[in-house]
């Protein structure tokens, strides 16, 4: 299923982005699980391409150049599945370019916009988490964070404890022995592709 995936992207992206176009972006669909704190892929090469001419500047250099090179959406379409893994199809979606074409692309949560940047580097990695905690309302959100548990009611406390654990399971799914058979399935999967 990756390696389809992979090899859909890839068509898609030669078909669509032999030209440049300037991109309205409206999306057309992605899974209803993401809510509205997300980072699109478009956006995610622009603030890679910032980063990398800022760092020429810094260093006497024109963007883009030999050192500095301006990333292309199409080379970061093909780079996504190669970080998240199969995983990455969960986030692909689509928006509608100035010529009004349906064209690839991903909307990623916090984490994944987060292992994406670091892929690039740690500076846009905080780049990136810094705007997606502001995105979702500029509170940075520690659940795990105890330390005032002594000023709280007994009530407040359990509250606290079982948002945790609600916030734990959507970002990183089940828990226990269900977890350690579903990666045991994908592994089979995935040897079972690379056999073909």
């Amino acid at each position: 299923m990756l390696a389809s995936l992979d090899r859909l992207i890839s068509c898609a992206v030669k078909v669509h982005f032999k030209r440049k176009t300037q991109c309205n972006i409206q999306m057309l669909s992605y899974s209803t699980h993401l809510n509205s704190s997300t980072m699109g892929s478009l956006e995610m090469v622009e603030y890679i391409n910032n980063d990398r001419a800022s760092k020429a500047k810094s260093e006497g250099l024109s963007f883009p150049c030999k050192k500095y090179r301006q990333l292309q959406h199409r080379s970061f379409l093909t780079k996504v599945p190669k970080v998240l893994g199969e995983h990455s199809a969960k986030f692909f979606a689509q928006y509608k370019d100035s010529a009004g074409r349906d064209l690839p692309c991903y909307r990623f949560p916090k984490r994944e916009a987060c292992l994406m940047a670091m892929s690039y580097s740690y500076e846009l990695q905080a780049t990136v988490f810094d705007r997606m905690t502001e995105l979702e309302g500029g509170q940075d959100i520690n659940l795990l964070d105890l330390s005032g548990l002594t000023e709280l009611a007994i009530k407040q406390m359990q509250d606290r404890v079982a948002l945790a654990e609600k916030y734990s399971f959507i970002e990183h799914g089940q828990k226990g022995s269900s977890l350690m058979a579903l990666r045991r399935r994908e592994k089979r999967q995935l040897k079972s592709l690379k056999n073909r």
